[in-house]
Formats: C-alpha cells, sequence, structure tokens
C-alpha cells in the first residue's frame, strides 16, 4: 500500500474515520511522511487520541505547547495592527484542524504607507525586523521563535498572483482554540489563496493542503468560493488541486465529499496531475507538473493587476543581483522535495 494511502487511512477525514491500524514500526514512517507534508502536530494528536505515542511523546508535548504560543502570538499580532487602525487578515495560517506553524502570514489591506505601518507597529511592539521582499517583509518574534510574515500585496516576488481588494469583504473575526480572536478572511477566501500558494508559489501539494480542502469543504458555500476562484482567476489551480484531493480521498476512502464533487462538476478534472499522481504510486509531497503552472501563471495574467506586477518584475529582471537572487531561489523550488 502506498505509504501516503496508509496515513489517509490511519488519520481518517471529516466525512470517514480512520479505517486502518498500524504497528509501531509502521507509526514511525508515517510520522516522518507527516513531517515531509507539513502535518506532524495533526499526526501526533492523532497518535494521542488512540494512545499510540510511544518515544514521539516528548515530541508531542512540544508540539502541543508550540501551538499555544503560536495562537497567543497571532492574538497580539492581531491586537497591535487592530489597536494601530490597521486593515489586516490573518491568512494562510490558521487551519481548519490541529495544527502549528513556522511563520504567520498577514495581509495588509490598504496602500504603502499602511504596509509601513504595520511593519513600524510591529517593530515598536518589540519584533524583529528580519528582511524585507519586493512585496512583503518578515518580523520575528525571538521568544516563540516564530515569523510574522506581512503582505503588501499577495505575491511572489513582483507578481501579484491574488488581488486583495477582491477579499476585503470577506474579512471576518475568528475564534482559535485558546479562545483569542482574530482578524482572518473567511473559509472561502482562505481556501482559494491556499490553493493559489500552493501551485504558483511553492508549486508542491502538500497533505497539509490535502486535509485543509477536506476539512473546509464542509463550511464551504460552493457558490461564493467559484465565485472568488473566478474573480481571481484561479479556475486552473483550483481544478487541479480540487482534483488532486478529490482522488486521495476516493482512494483513501471510496468516497468523495458531495461539496467537493460539486466543485469538479463545475471546474472539470485535471487528468495530467492525476495520471501523475497515480504513477507515483501516490506519493506526496506531489510536485506540479511545469506544464500546470504555467497554465496557472497564463490564468492568472487575465488579471490587470497581475499584468502590471508582471511588468514591474520583468524591469527588475534587468537588474543582475536581483535576477540572480530570482534565479536561485527559483531553482531551489524546483528541486526540492518539500518545502
Amino acid at each position: 500500500m502506498s505509504a501516503t494511502l496508509g496515513l489517509l487511512r490511519f488519520i481518517g477525514s471529516p466525512f470517514v474515520p480512520e479505517t486502518l491500524l498500524m504497528g509501531m514500526d509502521k507509526l514511525s514512517e508515517l510520522h516522518w511522511l507527516s513531517v515531509k507534508n507539513r502535518m506532524q502536530f495533526f499526526y501526533l494528536e492523532m497518535l494521542s487520541k488512540k494512545g499510540n505515542l510511544g518515544d514521539l511523546k516528548t515530541l508531542y508535548v512540544q508540539e502541543r505547547n508550540k501551538c499555544s504560543r503560536d495562537f497567543e502570538v497571532m492574538c497580539e499580532v492581531s491586537k497591535i495592527l487592530t489597536d494601530s487602525d490597521i486593515q489586516h487578515a490573518v491568512f494562510k495560517t490558521v487551519r481548519p484542524y490541529t495544527f502549528t506553524t513556522v511563520d504567520i502570514d498577514i495581509i495588509v489591506f490598504g496602500g504603502k504607507f499602511h504596509f509601513l505601518k504595520a511593519a513600524k507597529s510591529l517593530q515598536t511592539a518589540g519584533y524583529e525586523l528580519i528582511t524585507c521582499g519586493p512585496r512583503s517583509c518578515t518580523l520575528r518574534d525571538t521568544k516563540a521563535n516564530l515569523g510574522i510574515d506581512l503582505y503588501q500585496e499577495i505575491a511572489t516576488s513582483f507578481v501579484t498572483y491574488m488581488d486583495k481588494r477582491k477579499l476585503t469583504n470577506f474579512i471576518t473575526v475568528s475564534k482559535l482554540e485558546n479562545g483569542g480572536c482574530i482578524k482572518t478572511i473567511k473559509p472561502e477566501a482562505d481556501l482559494a489563496s491556499i490553493i493559489a500558494h500552493s501551485i504558483i508559489k511553492e508549486q508542491m501539494y502538500t497533505l497539509s493542503e490535502y486535509y485543509t480542502f477536506v476539512h473546509y469543504v464542509k463550511q464551504l458555500d460552493v457558490q461564493s468560493f467559484l465565485q472568488i476562484v473566478k474573480q481571481n482567476n484561479l479556475t486552473t489551480a483550483t481544478k487541479t488541486h480540487a482534483s488532486l484531493t478529490a482522488l486521495l480521498h476516493k482512494a483513501a476512502h471510496k468516497s468523495v465529499p458531495d461539496k467537493l464533487q460539486q466543485i469538479l462538476d463545475r471546474l472539470g478534472e485535471e487528468k495530467l496531475e492525476m495520471a501523475s499522481i497515480i504513477q507515483n504510486n501516490f506519493k506526496t509531497p506531489h510536485k506540479y507538473h511545469i506544464l500546470t503552472v504555467a497554465r496557472v501563471l497564463l490564468e492568472i495574467t487575465k488579471g490587470e493587476r497581475t499584468r502590471e506586477s508582471i511588468a514591474t518584475q520583468i524591469l527588475h529582471m534587468t537588474n543582475l543581483d536581483f535576477a540572480k537572487k530570482f534565479l536561485r531561489d527559483l531553482m531551489k523550488h524546483v528541486t526540492r522535495e518539500t518545502y
């Protein structure tokens, strides 16, 4: 059996309970698979519920404590920005299952002034500025060892792949497990941003995205979700991501969730990626084919904001130092096994 399908059957889904028991040797193998797929704490939480933590008990306690710290930092950062009158939303970070994170992604609405004000507010509160990119900057909570990525635009390098102006109607307040509240975007918008990030920036499908999709799909208003997808020219990206998610769910559990099937009925299936992951025995993380990435990039150029940002990217590529760094980072994306 594929290790990926074994992990999916062991954990189950919101629609199907776990259907597979594992020996301790296999549990160790699945643990490393969960690490590569960016869902370690989710897996450890499942082991804890089953009473199978074994030698992983200490690691589980560490991850549980980290989860609590992550929530505390999210609440603190969101409060600082709110008190500074910065319209913002945490996105691509809070998952609809047990999780920990290495960084908090925050989109700052408004113009460059608001973005700079947000960064300054966090620095004043004690967060250390680490680096600045073309459309973002990274700060760090040194005590929690947690990064805070502020986005002026939802972009990779200079290329904007989602228009933040189209997300303002989806800003909401979410209550975390620790009882604190933060500003986020609704599941329909958050899922769309995660899908775009997966294909356009990371160019890789992990099981963390799989579980995000199958947990979010229970909450989705399908029509609203598809509207966001269409407005942001993410039809190809969403069709691809949904096809892989449905394929894995069906292979592991012999069924496809109704709302996920509704999305596929509207968008169709992406055969290239489905054939590729089957050929690789459902191995995850799964790297997207270059043709898939190219098709997704071509579609997002329909957006005016994206076309303008591509022109800016091309202009900056004439700078030799910038071009070298960009190409070096691109090669890392192409050759890595996970992110």
